[in-house]
């Protein structure tokens, strides 16, 4: 029932949402906060991909290393992490080439030291005079995805960029959120009211944005070499991948403390 309720929730955002194509594809510099390695193409590839055409500085920040993605006999954690870097520079350049800067943080650990976490990327935002900031949903269910929410909101209080949330892991526990059922409502009725719910066409760039997206192999259920066939090695969920080749890239507008 919860999962259904979901889906309706989420088809009135989608349906509601406003066409800000236009205002977010254009020259104003930009940092996408991404978990991890993959989340960046997901939730706003074409929207990258639509910013630097349109002129933008782009910088791509990947909070953690993704080396916990997968646990196998064979290829280490720190093997799992070199190869997703090498996979994320491949995106990148698929993406039109925008600048990758790591914090390296391992894998699970984004939300150790939030504020910490919100100190380093508002001095890049500061630095190079970000005005759009692009980051997962702080009401999605995944640690790190929230973590890296939290603190981009800390940084969009703090520095006055413009924050937009995008959903990755968000629809399969929100609304209605599992202990916080009535607030997690509450915060759907607010976005889903205000206008809170933005979208970017990607009809134009969505198969580049697919391009992306398949350099992450061993998010895909591509096997590293040396892993043999009879060891599982899962791939994103065809929900998050669907969503990935949605016609519109769905974000989620930060108005400060209201929103929290």
């Amino acid at each position: 029932m919860l999962s259904g309720l979901r889906r309706i929730a989420r088809g009135a955002l989608f349906a509601t949402a406003r066409d800000w194509t236009d205002r977010l594809a254009s020259s104003s510099p930009a940092l996408v906060l991404a978990p991890h390695p993959d989340d960046e193409t997901i939730g706003c590839g074409a929207t990258i991909l639509r910013k630097i055409a349109a002129g933008a500085s782009v910088t791509v920040v990947v909070v953690t290393d993704g080396r916990h993605s997968h646990r196998s006999s064979y290829c280490s954690p720190e093997d799992l992490a070199a190869l997703r870097r090498v996979e994320m520079a491949d995106a990148a350049k698929r993406l039109g080439g925008p600048e990758v800067l790591w914090l390296d943080l391992p894998d699970g650990q984004a939300g150790t030291d939030v504020d910490a976490l919100a100190e380093r990327v508002g001095a890049l935002v500061r630095e190079r005079g970000v005005e759009d900031l692009f980051s997962t949903c702080a009401w999605e269910a995944h640690p790190d995805h929230a973590a890296v929410g939290r603190a981009a909101r800390l940084v969009a209080d703090r520095t006055g960029a413009r924050l937009f949330e995008y959903p990755v892991w968000l629809w399969g526990s929100w609304p209605l959120a599992k202990g916080g059922r009535w607030s997690s409502f509450s915060q759907f009725a607010r976005v889903a009211l205000t206008g809170g719910a933005v979208t970017v066409r990607t009809a134009e760039v969505r198969d580049r944005k697919l391009h992306a997206l398949a350099a992450h192999r061993t998010q895909l259920g591509h096997r590293p070499d040396g892993v043999p066939a009879d060891e599982p090695w899962v791939s994103l969920p065809p929900a998050v991948l669907d969503d990935a080749g949605r016609g519109v890239e769905l974000f989620l507008r930060y108005r400060g403390q209201a929103d929290r």
